[in-house]
């Protein structure tokens, strides 16, 4: 949607018109947003029970407003308006601006405002838009510069263009207080910790300050599953760049994070059905287990298993001989159920990395972690590479299943989350062959023929007719095995639906390139593990000629890789908000509830094969962009007839 004022609006209510548009727009927080600016006020002096004693904080600010009129009551509303963001009170703060009268201040006022729409956008999770309602730097003083400098950063951080948001932080860096660029480095930090691990092998840069922070990242991400030779390497990292601006003191405070919070375990229990139904699940895993297991370089921990598939097996009773049998850590379990037990728990004696997740996402047993191949991270991932490519209104196309269902509901809000729009929601038979109806529905083409009907019969005669699809959608989310995919694909295009991009999970690949199969699938995006689309591990080799039998299970392979690796991980994954571990099934964050979430990379379908999507070639959103238009659904019945 274009925010530009009609030209037949008088100019001096074009910013009013921007202001209350923008606003509309911000996908804000639940709330009464129509309380006047009397209430608003009237609350705030309440708050303060009568009086207003701070001077620097908003309510002095919104009660001097109430006193004055004019220019100067629009003055002390603006900065009412900017210590609320700063304070987190984003509602607050969009209702000053909405009290505002543009047209009562100057221009760098004006500008003012925009820069606070934006930086409010940012805080309802929209950066796209953030960064397209920055105003130009020319109309900013310096200090406000560096604001707009640290909303574009932000941006591109929500956004994915993680090497951006560096470039960005390292221009402003000089200009910064000493206090500042301390937060500056660790935002810095963050966004080179969030790297994938290939981007990061890739990242370039001519300004040596950035490669500096690049090559320094490197270091860090072998030094988590090779520490032998971290603080050498750092050393060495030291000469190369004697310069540069990053302190030593944050360097020692990188390494002593890490090495400080690494989990040292002499016994480790692994819990896994290695009989009945699962069993050639686990044999996957141990097999990716055991493989890190015997490749790592620092002391290996005493290691038993334990087999909760056995008829007479019960998790409790195994967990207790663990702890008897001396374990001070255990991986598993990984059924849903008992792990949905361990979660109501008040607490475990010895850290728990289950290989699976609650249905509850909030756990709150302490030591309890989990770790699994979570489909609604994909489904999340899908809707953010979807707005960082700039599309805002998707078809979504899921099985009519529980687990279609989970991940429409993880990419619509996410999406949403984002500021796009979900316009179309259709499901699927999971075991249909034929598509055509759910796929007519999803694009209203069905509509398109009923109208083509109707004006024959009210014009008594036969028109040429091509049925339209909506056109109020610029891109499909996709929810589907390799073999639906398969199917699906060529009906999209067959209902003219072939120019629109389509993203979708890992599941529309089977782990092994099969380009006579996938031929149908060109075009198609789609995310996975690293160990499938970039990896360069040598236990890639290992997987396939011992365990061929296992192809199907690769990714559970490169699970039990990286659950060997994360027990000592773990207690640097929470010291940090930007500690990440780069593993095979993607690269590894831990939330506060103890979930680990995986950042994983993209492939496209090219002639029947996945390749790798370097999502850094993708061109960024400059500002005040414009939005595009909200196209209405239509259909094509008469020549002249849209």
């Amino acid at each position: 949607m274009s925010l530009a004022a009609p030209s037949i609006i008088p100019s001096r209510f074009r910013l009013l018109l921007f202001i209350l548009t923008a606003t509309v727009l911000f996908a804000c927080a639940p709330g009464d947003r129509t309380r006047s600016s009397d209430e608003v006020i009237n609350e705030a002096v309440r708050n303060q029970s009568g009086r207003i004693e701070r001077t620097d904080s908003p309510e002095y600010y919104i009660h001097l407003a109430s006193q004055t009129e004019g220019e100067e009551r629009q003055q002390h509303l603006l900065k009412a308006a900017e210590l609320l963001i700063e304070r987190g009170d984003i509602q607050l703060a969009e209702n000053q601006l909405q009290h505002l009268n543009p047209e009562q201040l100057q221009a760098n006022k004006q500008a003012q405002i925009k820069l606070l729409a934006a930086r409010i956008a940012l805080a309802n999770n929209n950066p796209a838009q953030a960064i397209q309602l920055l105003p130009p730097d020319s109309a900013l003083s310096p200090s406000q510069q560096l604001d707009a400098a640290r909303v574009r950063a932000d941006a591109s951080f929500q956004l994915g263009h993680y090497l951006r948001a560096v470039e960005q932080r390292v221009a402003i860096d000089t200009q910064l207080e000493e206090g500042e660029r301390e937060q500056n480095h660790k935002a810095i930090w963050m966004a080179l910790s969030s790297m994938p691990e290939i981007e990061l092998a890739r990242a370039a840069s001519n300004n040596r300050v950035t490669k500096g922070w690049i090559e320094l990242a490197r270091i860090m991400r072998r030094g988590q599953t090779s520490v032998s030779r971290l603080q050498e390497s750092v050393l060495d990292w030291g000469t190369r760049y004697p310069n540069h601006p990053v302190s030593n003191a944050f360097i020692d405070n990188i390494i002593n994070l890490y090495l400080g919070n690494q989990q040292t375990t002499s016994n480790l229990a692994v819990m896994l059905p290695m009989s009945g139904d699962f069993a050639t699940v686990s044999k996957a895993i141990e097999n990716g287990f055991l493989s890190a297991y015997f490749d790592n370089d620092a002391a290996r921990p005493h290691v038993r298993f334990y087999d909760t598939g056995a008829p007479d097996a019960d998790f409790d009773t195994l967990y207790q001989q663990a702890l008897r049998d001396g374990a001070q850590t255990i991986i598993g379990p990984l059924n849903k159920t008992t792990i949905n037990r361990l979660a109501q728990s008040p607490g475990l004696d010895v850290p728990v990395l289950a290989l699976n997740y609650t249905e509850n996402p909030l756990s709150y047993a302490d030591n309890l972690y989990q770790f699994g191949l979570l489909p609604e991270d994909e489904a999340r991932q899908a809707a953010e590479l979807a707005i960082r490519q700039h599309k805002r209104r998707a078809a979504v196309f899921t099985p009519d299943s529980d687990w279609g269902r989970r991940l429409q509901n993880a990419f619509v809000q996410r999406f949403t989350e984002l500021g796009g729009k979900a316009v179309s929601l259709q499901q699927y038979a999971p075991k249909a062959d034929d598509y055509s109806r759910p796929i007519r529905k999803l694009f209203n083409i069905d509509q398109s023929n009923r109208r083509h009907r109707d004006l024959q019969r009210l014009l008594d005669m036969k028109l040429s007719f091509t049925p339209y699809r909506r056109q109020d959608v610029d891109m499909i989310f996709l929810a589907a095995t390799s073999r639906s995919a398969r199917g699906i694909m060529p009906a999209f295009k067959f209902h003219r639906a072939g120019d629109l991009p389509v993203y979708a999970t890992s599941h529309v690949y089977n782990g092994k390139p099969d380009p006579d199969a996938d031929r149908d699938l060109n075009g198609l995006m789609f995310c996975d593990l690293p160990w499938l689309l970039t990896s360069q591990s040598p236990h890639k080799q290992i997987f396939a000629q011992h365990w061929p039998e296992l192809q199907h299970y690769t990714r559970l392979y490169a699970l039990g890789l990286d659950a060997y690796h994360l027990v000592r991980n773990l207690p640097y994954l929470e010291s940090s908000g930007f500690a990440r571990f780069a593993g095979e099934t993607g690269n590894l964050s831990l939330d506060e509830t103890g979930r680990i979430h995986r950042e994983l990379v993209w492939a496209k379908f090219t002639r029947g094969r996945p390749v790798y999507l370097d999502l850094t070639s993708v061109p960024a959103l400059q500002d005040n962009d414009a939005q595009p238009p909200d196209a209405p659904a239509g259909d094509n019945l008469l020549e002249n007839n849209g």
